[in-house]
């Protein structure tokens, strides 16, 4: 609940209540994972920390692989990490990219198609267009979901 309070300080150039919140968080997330080392949500909550840090790296991308590998298969946390995720996938690791690529397809696969629509509109263009592709290896069911899921968020 904290993550959004975060966000939107950052927006409002708040950036005390911004780094406030940060140092919250980044201190709960160091204590939870000291408990429960494999807290996929925690793990995702890291990486978006070090999105929101403008820290792009290994450790960062360390800290999503951990989520992907703590809970695969979980459309609660999937849907949340495909918003965080999609938007970087040219800069991640190539065994993270395919990841996020199979994890958007899984979504509109299993009925979760607003959700990755909402990815899709995130993402810079040049993504959009990857994404696409991915969209078209599915039945056309899946696809025509997808379809109007983004249509409803456009209008």
């Amino acid at each position: 609940m904290e993550m959004p309070l975060a966000e939107a300080a950052l927006r409002a150039g708040f950036t005390k209540e911004f780094d406030r919140h940060v140092r919250s968080l980044e201190a709960r997330s160091r204590l939870i994972l000291s408990c429960t080392p494999r807290d996929s949500f925690v793990w995702l909550l890291v990486f978006n920390l070090e999105v929101l840090h403008g820290l792009l790296n290994e450790r960062s991308f360390d800290a999503l692989s951990m989520s992907y590998e703590a809970s695969p298969n979980e459309a609660w946390i999937s849907i949340r990490r495909t918003v965080v995720a999609t938007p970087l996938l040219h800069i991640a690791p190539e065994p993270l990219r395919l990841k996020i690529i199979s994890e958007f397809q899984q979504l509109i696969r299993h009925g979760f198609a607003d959700s990755a629509a909402r990815s899709y509109l995130a993402a810079p263009q040049s993504i959009r267009s990857l994404l696409l592709t991915q969209v078209e290896l599915l039945n056309s069911p899946q696809q025509k979901s997808f379809s109007d899921a983004l249509q409803k968020l456009r209008s």
